[in-house]
C-alpha cells in the first residue's frame, strides 16, 4: 500500500509528533516485519491493536507477503472463528495468548504471535486482502472481506477525490480498526504522503498539541467530533497547517456543514462532506467544498470509477419523489461477509451494493434520508424513523427515534426533559397520532458505536430498564406556558 515511488528521504510516519520515519526507514521495518510473518502459504494475520506503530508494520508487512490482514479483537471468540496463524496483539495484551495455542515468535522483545496447532486452519481465497469489523460488530466474528484490488482502488479514488499529494501529513484522528481510519491511512501512504500516528481523542488539547508540532495538514471527523467542536478548537485550528477536512461515518446536520465549509474557506482550505460504508471498503461519495453552499444536504457524487443508482421503494409519509434504496457498484465493494475462517475461503459474492440507505439522486448528487431498516409503520402509516429524528433535532439536546412496540414511537433524550417532551408532543402533531403514541424515555447519554454512529441496537437493549418512559399525553399540562 506505500507509495513504491515515494522519496526515500520523504517523511512517511510521524509517531504522536516526537519521531519522524523516512520512506526508507518505514521500508527497513516493513522487511524486519516480514520476516517474523514468514509462512508456508497464505496467511491469517489478526491485528488486535490500533495506531500504534507495530500494528502498522505487521499490516503493511501482511499485505506484502500476500496474507489477509484481519482488524478484529484477540478475543477467545474471534480466535476460536478465525484461527489466524500470526496475532499482533494490542499494546499490553499479549497475557493469555499462550493459553489460547499462541506463542511469540521471538524469545525477546516480539510483538508477534505464532498459531502452534498442528492442523490447517483452512484455505483462504487468493483476493481477500483486508478483514475488517462493520461499524456495530466490534467484538462479533461478523466482519466484512475486502479484496486487495478494492482496496486499493478505493484508495486511489479518495486521493483523487481530495487531491491529496506527498507534501500531506494525516493524523489518525480515526481508528484503523474501521473503514474510514484505514482509508486515511492507506490513501496518504498510496499518495507517498505522511502518517502522523497517535490515539488520543480528537478533541482532546494534547491531539492539538501533536497536530501542530507535527504539520498536520489535513484532520477527519465523524458528525459527533464536529458536533463537539467549539471557539477553542476554532482558536486551536489557527495554529495548524491544516487545509483540508473530511466527515463521514454518519449524517452531519446542513448547518454544521455550512458552518465547517465557511471556517476551512476563511482558511483557503476545503471541508469535505463524504458518505462511505465498510462495505464498500470505505468512501462511496464525495462534495467537492465548491458546491457545498448550492448542494446543501448532499454527500456529493460517486467516488471516480463508482457508480450509485435509486432503486424504487414502497412509498411513505412525507417520502420525497424519486426517493429509493441507495445501491453502489464499484470495484471497492465487498467480497462478502465472514463469521468464521471457512468464509475466508469464499470468493466474490457482491456485484452490486445495496447500502441499507434511502435517499435520491438530483444532478447526479446523492441526498440521503435515511434508513431502510428504519421505516416503520405507526397506526398503518410508513414513517421514517430517521425524518422524525431530522424534524426535532436541537443542538445540545441529543436526541434519538426508535420504535420497538406496535404503533408507538419512543423518543430517547440526553438533555432537558422539557425540550425533549415538547419533541415529543411535535412528533405526535406531526404523525397525526394521539400523544400516548409518543413516549420519552430519558438517558444520561446516547449510546454510539465506535465508528460515532448513534447504536440503535444498544438504545433497544436497554428499553426495559433504560429510564422513566412518560406518554406525551399526560404532559400537555406541563408545557403550558405558565404552567
Amino acid at each position: 500500500m506505500t507509495h513504491d515511488r515515494a522519496v526515500p528521504s520523504s517523511p512517511a510516519v510521524s509517531v504522536a509528533g516526537r519521531e519522524t520515519l523516512t520512506y526508507h526507514d518505514l521500508a527497513g521495518l516493513v522487511g524486519g516485519a516480514e520476516r517474523l510473518l514468514r509462512h508456508d502459504g497464505k496467511a491469517l494475520v489478526l491485528c488486535a491493536g490500533d495506531r500504534e506503530l507495530p500494528t502498522l508494520l505487521a499490516y503493511l508487512a501482511g499485505l506484502r507477503l500476500g496474507h489477509t490482514v484481519a482488524f478484529l479483537p484477540a478475543t477467545p471468540e474471534i480466535l476460536a472463528a478465525y484461527q489466524p496463524e500470526f496475532v499482533v496483539p494490542a499494546p499490553g495484551a499479549e497475557d493469555g495468548l499462550p493459553e489460547l495455542g499462541y506463542l511469540p515468535t521471538e524469545t525477546t522483545g516480539a510483538r508477534v504471535f505464532r498459531r502452534q496447532a498442528a492442523t490447517s486452519a483452512g484455505e483462504i481465497h487468493p483476493d481477500t486482502g483486508v478483514v475488517v469489523a462493520t461499524s456495530g460488530s466490534t467484538g462479533s466474528p461478523k466482519a466484512v472481506r475486502l479484496s486487495y484490488a478494492g482496496v486499493a482502488a478505493n484508495s486511489a479514488a479518495i486521493v483523487q477525490a481530495l487531491g491529496i499529494t506527498s507534501a500531506e501529513c494525516a493524523p489518525t484522528t480515526l481508528p484503523i480498526t474501521h473503514a474510514y481510519g484505514l482509508s486515511v491511512l492507506n490513501s496518504h501512504l498510496l499518495a507517498g504522503a505522511c502518517i502522523m500516528l497517535g490515539n488520543r481523542s480528537p478533541l482532546s488539547l494534547a491531539m492539538w498539541d501533536e497536530l501542530t508540532r507535527a504539520g498536520a495538514t489535513s484532520f477527519a471527523a465523524v458528525p459527533t467530533t464536529y458536533a463537539a467542536f467549539g471557539p477553542a478548537h476554532t482558536t486551536l485550528l489557527g495554529r495548524t497547517r491544516i487545509r483540508t477536512m473530511t466527515q463521514s461515518g454518519a449524517r452531519l446536520g446542513e448547518e454544521a456543514a455550512r458552518r465547517l465549509g465557511q471556517t476551512m474557506a476563511q482558511r483557503h482550505g476545503r471541508f469535505f462532506v463524504m458518505y462511505g460504508q465498510t462495505e464498500a471498503t470505505s468512501r462511496i461519495a464525495c462534495l467537492d467544498p465548491a458546491d457545498l453552499p448550492a448542494r446543501p444536504g448532499s454527500v456529493g457524487r460517486a467516488v471516480p470509477g463508482g457508480t450509485i443508482t435509486i432503486e424504487p421503494t414502497p412509498p411513505r409519509h412525507g417520502g420525497i419523489p424519486g426517493e429509493g434504496a441507495v445501491h453502489y457498484r464499484g470495484p471497492g465493494v465487498m467480497l462478502g461477509y465472514a463469521a468464521g475462517r471457512a468464509d475466508l475461503a469464499r470468493g466474490n459474492e457482491v456485484d452490486v451494493l445495496d447500502t441499507g440507505d434511502l435517499g435520491y439522486l438530483r444532478d447526479g448528487y446523492l441526498y440521503l434520508t435515511g434508513r431502510t431498516k428504519r421505516i416503520v409503520k405507526i397506526l398503518g402509516v410508513r414513517v421514517s424513523l430517521d425524518d422524525l429524528e431530522h424534524l426535532v433535532e436541537q443542538p445540545g439536546h441529543p436526541t434519538a427515534v426508535v420504535s420497538d412496540e406496535d404503533d408507538v414511537v419512543r423518543l430517547v433524550g440526553a438533555g432537558d426533559p422539557a425540550v425533549h417532551h415538547a419533541q415529543c408532543a411535535k412528533l405526535a402533531a406531526s404523525l397525526g397520532v394521539p400523544g400516548r403514541h409518543v413516549v420519552f424515555q430519558p438517558v444520561d447519554r446516547i449510546s454510539q458505536t465506535p465508528g460515532g454512529k448513534v447504536d440503535y441496537q444498544a438504545l433497544a437493549d436497554r428499553r426495559s430498564g433504560g429510564g422513566t418512559v412518560d406518554r406525551a399525553d399526560g404532559l400537555a399540562a406541563a408545557l403550558r406556558p405558565g404552567s
